[in-house]
């Protein structure tokens, strides 16, 4: 079966194209076409048509909402596919349910808007309302003082590149001549940041640094990388609660690693399975096993470490209940303070978005994996405190971090509730202004090639940004 978006124009309504891709789960991803009739969507079967929806009299009709729910409701009779989350579309449900609390609603009413009118199914909503629940203390004091802002530094390498991967992320051996000429003129981006920070009085609350895979550098790089990041933004801030470091690849994380780190400040770090069977990990690119994540759990916890959080995927290409069973074992063992359940997406930029490995997927398997991490996860103390979703996640699921109470990342609450600004710097990063009710974006290019080409330009971008949010010319 076909989902053709017949539209007069190149592109068809936003609003109509994001309901119609909903229904990309159950093998359905919409195709435009250009037509010269009114808009419609027709349902397609072996070239004949098995059922058409008009769009021209609802659209006029409809606000952007109601117009989604309308496809979505009436696609869903056609074809029997039902999305765990209706026709909600937006990636941060829990924003929605933190705007519905500023706007003086309940818990329970909460719920039933997003069952009655979003048509989302009681475990989702359940799942949004208890994490925006969790992230109101964090709101309330940013919205106390919205001087308050994120760091994020961007290191756009990886040892090699995962099957399913769409980030800033490129082979490290690729650029081995390239990456110290990358690190000078991240350095010189930083400085030009702190400045920027500094002019304007802001409070540093988190710093980030995220990829790629930062621990992909060598010790000497990284060593030098980690003391430049702590001088500019984590050593000048007495306001810092969070300096993180998506350490991710076991097979990168070196003692040398670990003891930069702490002696930079660094309070919490991510390792990053991503599943504990050998036969994923080979499948998928990934060059570790899990005995090196056991390996360097034990490393860190010798270094002092505290707080690590484990990724882990569910969806991954050939792998059943009990395989994900075993993974949630294994990482169970490890004791991290946090574990985020990513759901597999597989987007455009991904390998595996035209491999054959796409027909291993399986969105049923997929639902039992996120429902089975969600039960043993809460059993053993931890609660979601942030989720969001991503499009062409196998079954229309979500990504959700949990953790041990008190053990929540600032930086990872505020950066999908949209309500704190965030000055970033590197190849693929992006920077946000928030101010009441706006939020103003400068990216940088995402290329290493075009980021050591026109690096002077990102603080330039970074200035005309705050330049124009605040109105002021400053």
């Amino acid at each position: 079966m076909k989902l053709l978006l017949e539209c007069r124009g190149e592109q068809p309504d936003y609003h109509i194209f994001e309901a119609a891709q909903i229904f990309g789960d159950a093998g359905l991803e919409p195709v435009i076409r250009p037509f010269s009739g009114r808009d419609r969507i027709i349902l397609e079967e072996n070239g004949l048509a098995a059922g058409e929806l008009p769009l021209e009299e609802a659209a006029a009709s409809l606000g952007s909402r109601e117009l989604v729910k309308h496809i979505y409701t009436e696609l869903s009779a056609m074809t029997g596919y039902v999305s765990p989350w209706g026709c909600l579309t937006g990636v941060r449900p829990a924003k929605i349910v933190n705007r519905l609390f500023s706007e003086g609603y309940g818990e329970k009413e909460a719920l039933a808007e997003l069952t009655g009118f979003y048509l989302v199914s009681d475990e989702k909503a359940r799942l949004a309302v208890t994490v925006a629940a969790g992230q109101k203390p964090f709101l309330d004091e940013q919205a106390a003082d919205p001087s308050r802002i994120g760091i994020y530094i961007g290191i756009p390498f990886c040892p090699t590149r995962c099957l399913y991967c769409s980030f800033t992320s490129n082979p490290i051996e690729k650029y081995k001549k390239s990456t110290d000429t990358y690190l000078e003129l991240l350095h010189a981006e930083m400085e030009a940041a702190a400045e920027l920070v500094r002019r304007k009085e802001l409070k540093i609350e988190s710093v980030y640094i995220g990829g790629g895979t930062p621990t992909s550098l060598s010790e000497e790089q990284f060593d030098r990388f980690i003391n430049d990041v702590s001088r500019l933004f984590a050593g000048p801030s007495p306001y810092l609660r969070e300096f993180s470091v998506e350490a991710g690849r076991p097979d990168s994380i070196t003692a040398g690693k670990l003891r930069s780190m702490r002696s930079g400040g660094v309070n919490r770090i991510s390792v990053n399975p991503q599943t504990m069977n050998d036969e994923t990990l080979v499948l998928i690119g990934r060059k570790h096993t899990p005995e090196d994540t056991v390996r360097a759990f034990g490393l860190a916890r010798s270094c002092g470490f505290d707080n690590i959080n484990a990724d882990i995927i569910c969806g991954l290409p050939g792998e059943d209940a009990e395989a994900f069973s075993r993974t949630l074992d294994r990482v169970s063992e490890l004791r991290p303070e946090s574990v985020t359940v990513h759901t597999l997406s597989v987007k455009r930029a991904a390998v595996l978005r035209n491999d054959s490995r796409r027909t291993m997927l399986d969105s049923g398997i997929t639902g039992v994996m996120v429902s089975s991490a969600f039960s043993r996860l809460t059993s053993s103390g931890m609660r979601p405190y942030y989720m969001y979703r991503q499009k062409n996640m196998v079954g229309n699921h979500e990504n959700v971090a949990y953790c041990l109470p008190g053990h929540e990342s600032p930086y990872n609450v505020h950066i999908m509730e949209e309500d704190q600004t965030i000055i970033a710097a590197g190849a693929g990063a992006v920077s946000k202004r928030v101010s009441p009710g706006v939020v103003k974006r400068a990216f940088n290019v995402k290329s290493v090639e075009d980021y050591i080409a026109r690096s002077t330009e990102m603080p330039e971008r970074k200035n005309r940004l705050f330049e124009e949010a605040d109105g002021n010319g400053a």
